[in-house]
């Protein structure tokens, strides 16, 4: 029967249809990549102990395809880099995955690799070829079982015997391992993977203390108290040359896969287990063309698998995810690699990568090598089969042409501010509302008062005065004044039995608004009945209210009254516009930006806009903004408040929490307002709490390749997310 994929859908990330442009995306969890890999499978570095075997590979559309792979050997103890410890899942390295494990060595290290034939013996011998590097091996006269035979290309293990591969890891850079034998087959069916070369003493010393490079130093996430992020670079530079420094790493191996091609090969090795090594018949004879993929990889999964995370329990064989991250600024370095039959374009959106090396050949400046390279910037790069290049890719928002952090000058900007109300009280005609928050809105500006019982005194106000001590408050005239403010009580009692319900009687008629208004009761007795207590029902000259007491007597009095105090305010709220020459609520909303001899702001790494683009700063984007952002610009947005076409759904031209959040409504020009949420529609948190970041689609260029057995989205198909400093990239996953 054939095996079925009963994957744990746990970590599945979800799957986003702005395929093509910059949104501020909601995550159900963020899987982030690296280039994890191993540096020996026991004893020491430049070691390895490798089998081919068989297994079935996991797809997105629930099959679970017939491969081979080569995998660690049963009871080694790999060395993982990055260590284990800064993983979420525990690095592991089975008997088979795809692609094979990436090995990690040093330039001029003594690289010896052992591999084991256990794939199955109908499927005949196997092998490994090391584009670049000049290999022995243990081929030649031999009295043991099963040794090596020499090959067309390789040096061959026979069905259950193994075979060395020795040579010196000459060439740093990213280089591609694959089987020597019947290429045709045993490519397609998984055999392959790669090699990173190291440079020797981790590169130029200069790569250490770059612009860019913000490890080691006091970064936005110390500024606000947070732990900086954990370096995951498997060295500081990818060459022996000052230009190659980098700040993040990603490995891809890119290869597609025929189905008819594996479930040949997989009928036939069932058709033949048990026979013997060169006999007649013990063999396969599986039809290689016509060639017609119908699943497209990368790292060995298609999307959305491609985006859970390094390790995931649910890939057993697929251990490699591919989920470019980076801030702004950074220099990315994209390890790439053609490990199928076909050249598949890859195409980075939001900049040109610039080509640092093909197979480890770094393409120096004819002029002056010593400092300056040559590589051409690429707007599609190239995954030609058999062939690894290493580039870099860059992103600042420059040439955006509007500030992606939402800035302003300072007392330019739109500072509207939507308060939870504490209290509302009444004395004659004047109205004093007390609220949180530290924002003063000036005298003859307007409040909106929502949400307070009785609704008279909802509406749009002018505020009289605006103060600010320990609490916050204004005063406005009220219009619909209720009149008497106070009434002369004539008669009060308490329901009899256990009910809390208070009569009043008053000399007058009671207003019918007075429902829902708080009263202050004095002058009775028993004391009891005094205090401040919400008006709940009106008739004629009489009002009632709810006593937390009980079995009151009848009240007494000589002169006793009911005041009214004011409204009843849960979930009220004032929203002010504090005017634009005021100071800004958010600290972020007006930053600086002092270019460099290169345009950025590089002046504090602390800074939450570290290599913005100044020649952008300020430049607004929207015509009349919803909210603390620069107006002016030459586009009109959706209305994020609206929920069909809200900001959950269009995206964000701004960049990182704070400034999303700020330009999405006019009340969050500070997150703690009442109305401010980083929920979605459905209240519940997607995101991180502190991810607001672009995604640009990053695939395939041809449209075919970019579906799992012809579904789209699916197949070469991930996401660069440009995250602002305020979130911290985990690449632990």
């Amino acid at each position: 029967m054939r095996l079925m994929n009963m994957k744990n859908a746990t970590f599945k990330t979800q799957l986003f249809l702005a395929l093509a442009v910059a949104v501020t995306l909601s995550f159900a969890q963020s899987a982030f990549a690296a280039a994890p890999g191993i540096t020996s499978t026991a004893g020491s570095a430049g070691t390895f102990t490798l089998t081919a075997q068989d297994a079935y590979l996991n797809q997105p559309d629930g099959n679970a395809i017939y491969s081979w792979g080569y995998g660690c050997v049963s009871g080694s103890s790999p060395t993982f880099d990055p260590e284990p410890t800064y993983f979420a899942f525990t690095p592991t390295c089975g008997t088979m995955q795809v692609p094979g494990p990436t090995m990690i060595v040093t330039e001029g290290q003594l690289v010896t690799i052992t591999l084991n034939n256990n794939l199955p013996t109908a499927a005949g011998n196997t092998s490994i070829l090391f584009p670049g590097f000049n290999v022995a091996t243990n081929c030649g006269p031999s009295t043991a079982a099963n040794p090596p035979q020499q090959g067309l290309l390789a040096c061959e293990a026979v069905p259950g015997g193994s075979v060395q591969y020795t040579f010196t890891a000459s060439a740093p850079g990213t280089h591609a391992y694959y089987s020597g034998t019947q290429g045709d087959l045993q490519i397609e069916m998984g055999l392959y993977g790669a090699i990173i070369v190291l440079p020797a003493g981790g590169g130029p010393a200069s790569c250490n203390t770059t612009k860019t490079n913000l490890y080691g130093k006091t970064t936005y996430l110390s500024s606000i108290g947070l732990t900086e992020e954990h370096d995951f670079r498997l060295a500081h530079a990818a060459y022996d040359h000052p230009k190659s420094c980098y700040d993040r790493e990603y490995l891809f191996q890119w290869a597609e896969m025929d189905t008819r091609i594996h479930k040949q090969a997989e009928a036939q090795v069932q058709a033949k287990v048990g026979c013997s090594a060169g006999i007649m018949g013990c063999s396969l004879d599986v039809q290689t063309e016509p060639y017609h993929p119908a699943y497209f990889l990368i790292n060995g999964r298609s999307m959305p698998d491609l985006m859970d995370p390094n390790y995931a329990s649910e890939y057993p064989h697929q251990p490699y995810n591919g989920n470019p991250h980076m801030h702004p600024g950074e220099l990315t370095l994209i390890r790439t690699i053609g490990q199928g039959r076909w050249q598949h374009p890859f195409h980075e959106h939001a900049n040109h990568v610039r080509i640092l090396a093909r197979d480890g050949n770094l393409i120096l400046s004819p002029t002056n090598p010593a400092s300056s390279l040559a590589g051409t910037l690429m707007f599609n790069t190239d995954t030609t089969p058999g062939e690894a290049f290493d580039g870099i890719f860059y992103f600042s928002g420059r040439g955006l042409n509007w500030d992606a952090y939402g800035h302003h000058p300072a007392g330019t900007g739109n500072y509207t501010s939507q308060s939870a109300i504490a209290s509302i009280k009444e004395s004659g005609s004047t109205v004093t509302v007390t609220f949180g928050g530290n924002e003063i809105p000036p005298v003859g500006s307007s409040v909106v008062i929502a949400g307070v019982t009785p609704a008279g005194y909802n509406g749009t106000f002018t505020i009289l005065t605006s103060a600010a001590t320990s609490t916050n408050t204004i005063t406005f005239t009220d219009p619909n004044t209720i009149s008497p403010l106070v009434l002369t009580i004539t008669g009060i009692s308490e329901s009899a039995g256990n009910a809390r319900t208070v009569t009043v009687t008053t000399s007058g008629t009671v207003p019918s608004a007075l429902v829902g208004a708080q009263v202050s009761i004095a002058g009775v007795t028993p004391t009891a009945y005094n205090g401040t207590f919400t008006v709940t029902s009106v008739a004629g000259s009489k009002f009632t209210y709810n006593d937390p007491s009980r079995n009151l007597a009848k009240g007494t009095f000589t002169s006793a009254s009911a005041t009214l105090v004011g409204g009843t305010t849960a979930g009220a709220t004032a929203t002010m516009d504090l005017g634009a020459n005021s100071p800004p609520n958010d600290p972020q909303a007006s930053l600086s930006c002092t270019p460099d001899y290169n345009g950025y702001n590089t002046g504090d790494s602390k800074a939450l806009n570290y290599y913005e683009w100044c020649q952008d700063h300020n430049k607004p984007v929207q015509v009349a903004p919803f909210g603390d952002v620069a107006s002016g610009g030459p586009a009109t947005l959706p209305d994020p408040n609206v929920l069909t076409n809200g900001q959950w759904y269009g995206g964000s031209p701004y960049l990182g929490p704070d400034a999303s959040l700020r330009g999405s409504m006019a009340s969050c020009d500070t997150t703690t307002n009442a109305t401010c949420t980083t929920l979605l529609p459905s209240n519940t948190q997607a995101n991180p709490a502190s991810e607001r970041g672009w995604a640009f689609m990053w695939h395939s260029h041809n449209e075919r390749e970019i579906t799992t057995n012809n579904v789209f989205p699916g197949g070469m198909l991930m996401m660069m997310l440009v995250d602002s400093r305020e979130f911290p990239i985990d690449e632990s996953q």
